[in-house]
């Protein structure tokens, strides 16, 4: 199961890496987002599962760094509609 959950995060991330590449996402665009978000938590589980801590880090800061596209993406969609 952990590994399962491991290769979908890394394939969640590269899916969005590849929708960036040929120009159906942008950088700021929510589902590249909560993509990434999703992506990098599935990783974390699976790393600290296997006790793969040198990269843990990693994930949980591109964990954090999406949560705060997500709520940036919120923020512009708010002010947007005013």
């Amino acid at each position: 199961m952990y590994t399962a959950l491991g290769i979908l995060g890394a394939s969640l991330i590269l899916f969005g890496f590849y929708r960036i590449t040929i120009g159906k996402w942008t950088g700021k665009s929510f589902l590249y987002e909560l993509d990434n978000l999703i992506g990098a938590t599935c990783v974390t589980i699976y790393q600290l599962h296997y006790k793969v801590y040198v990269t843990v880090v990693v994930n949980i800061v591109w964990a954090i760094v999406a949560l705060g596209g997500l709520t940036s993406y919120r923020q512009r969609r708010k002010k947007n509609r005013k």
